[in-house]
């Protein structure tokens, strides 16, 4: 008989925890359907290519238009880089590392870049000599200049400078005029004198004009202090192989909202 009772009990109580599960079962499956389902975020979703967006958060709104077209339009805009030819050797310039960042970064179907080094060339050789006409052939949409600053500085004289490079933006813009500029100075000389004034005219100049300006000399060390050395080779103003790393960091992050490591 205890036996008996024994058994029925034990019966009773799994019925009752069945009952119970059965019961929470149902409730959860009502709160549920109460809840919205989560749909999944594309940047979530594995293998999902990042919005080149991503890499163009520090640019003007005027070359976003520009990139946004292109994808449209399925045609690259092209980017044109102008500078000084460096007078040591290096492995690779910052132009030459820029340029393979932007590729590897957004890829030849929406930027192109072609790089111009001249030797030695001041603002006006570059416009006796017509030498803007190689620029024109390539009919940038952005053209990134740094228009030879140090190597006027002593011969050419900051007013002429700024009026050359005013006729070879004017010719420039004679064939385009949405032709984005963006202008930078060439690189720091340690203890420089009159130099660092030229810079900030080439900044003042960019402001009133119009064109974007890249002040790449906050990424170096202070040019009165000895620790600009380390980036720099023996002829004044002439960045060494980390100095022109240094240099296409800071463009880099700009153009890319990242950089690689020095």
């Amino acid at each position: 008989m205890k036996i008996g009772v024994n058994i029925l009990a034990l019966l009773l109580l799994i019925v009752s925890l069945v009952a119970g599960r059965m019961y929470w079962n149902h409730q959860a499956s009502e709160q549920s359907a109460l809840r919205p389902t989560k749909i999944q975020d594309s940047s979530d979703i594995e293998g999902q290519d990042v919005s080149w967006k991503q890499y163009a958060q520090n640019l003007p709104k005027s070359v976003i238009e520009k990139i946004e077209q292109a994808e449209k339009a399925k045609k690259p805009i092209k980017l044109v880089i102008v500078g000084s030819a460096p007078k040591e050797k290096v492995d690779k310039t910052w132009g030459a590392l820029l340029k393979e960042n932007l590729k590897s970064t957004y890829g030849e179907g929406l930027i192109t870049t072609q790089v111009y080094e001249y030797t030695n060339m001041t603002t006006l050789e570059f416009v006796k000599n017509e030498a803007y006409k190689q620029i024109l052939n390539e009919k940038p949409d952005v053209l990134l200049f740094e228009p030879f600053l140090l190597n006027d500085n002593g011969l050419v004289g900051i007013n002429h400078t700024l009026e050359n490079i005013n006729v070879i933006m004017s010719r420039l813009k004679e064939y385009n005029s949405e032709l984005v500029t963006i202008l930078q100075p060439s690189a720091p000389v340690y203890k420089a004198g009159n130099y660092p004034n030229d810079v900030k005219a080439l900044e003042g100049f960019s402001k009133e004009n119009g064109y974007e300006y890249l002040d790449h000399w906050n990424a170096w060390p202070d040019y009165r202090s000895k620790d600009i050395l380390k980036f720099l080779g023996k002829t004044p103003g002439q960045p060494n192989a980390d100095g022109e790393k240094l240099w296409a960091n800071y463009l880099e992050t700009y153009f890319t909202n990242s950089s690689s490591e020095l």
